[in-house]
């Protein structure tokens, strides 16, 4: 990963809300948690402390760099801000020697008195996320099923979707970009018209009219090294 683009200091929200964003459904444990008594997960197969460190400074650099790419005339609301690491479920909750983890950074950005949402997630490790293109693209969120457009980026194929969510009024809309690099990684970027399915249900907050980001832009944050963890 490239270096932080931004010097601000938030504390790690060891959560499992962005699935209810823009999510893949999959089940992973926050970091810093441990299970409940009767887990028959072996405390001694999870990652040691030193591991959760990095992994946390890894989520703080990522959320770092989606800080730093905001464009202009656009403002990141500051108490939103949410790096996490986290742990797929399934086989002991211990990452591999390749180092199985989860990270996400998320926060909410403003146009003015409009509000939306920008979030990188990114899988290390023996992803369960199949294939490349628009076939991944569309599994990294399969519900409610959007469109997808292949985007060149270089010598890089990568899967660009969009999708409303109709049974919402207004409708939120979202663009995500994924893809798998060479060593397995696999990046997704989404840019949604609000960070919430109730805030602009209520009146609370206007959404975004126009998403920061190009079809263009969003497939080429994807596909850099700025959000690839080694």
């Amino acid at each position: 990963m490239s270096g932080a683009g931004s010097a601000t200091a938030v504390v790690l929200v060891a959560a499992v809300g962005f699935t209810g964003v823009l999510g893949s459904g999959s089940r992973y444990s926050p970091a810093g948690t441990k299970p409940s008594s009767s887990s028959t997960v072996d405390l001694r197969s999870r990652p040691s402390q030193e591991e959760w460190t990095t992994a946390r400074k890894q989520a703080q650099a990522m959320l770092n760099e989606l800080v730093a790419v905001v464009p202009a005339g656009y403002t990141v609301v500051e108490d939103s801000l949410n790096p996490q690491a986290l742990v797929p479920m399934g086989t002991v909750g211990r990452p591999t020697a390749v180092g199985d983890w989860l990270y996400l950074a998320s926060f909410s950005i403003r146009q003015g008195k409009q509000t939306g949402l920008l979030l990188v997630e990114v899988q290390t490790g023996h992803s369960r996320l199949q294939g490349d293109g628009c076939e991944l693209t569309l599994k990294i969120h399969p519900f409610p099923r959007g469109q997808c457009q292949l985007v060149t980026v270089g010598q890089a194929k990568v899967g660009v979707a969009q999708v409303h969510w109709t049974n919402e009024d207004p409708p939120r809309f979202a663009q995500w970009a994924g893809y798998r690099h060479p060593d397995g990684v696999v990046v997704k970027v989404a840019q949604l018209s609000s960070p919430d399915s109730y805030a602009h249900r209520f009146g609370v907050l206007p959404e975004l009219k126009k998403l920061p980001f190009t079809v263009q832009q969003l497939a080429a944050l994807a596909a850099s090294d700025r959000f690839h963890v080694d």
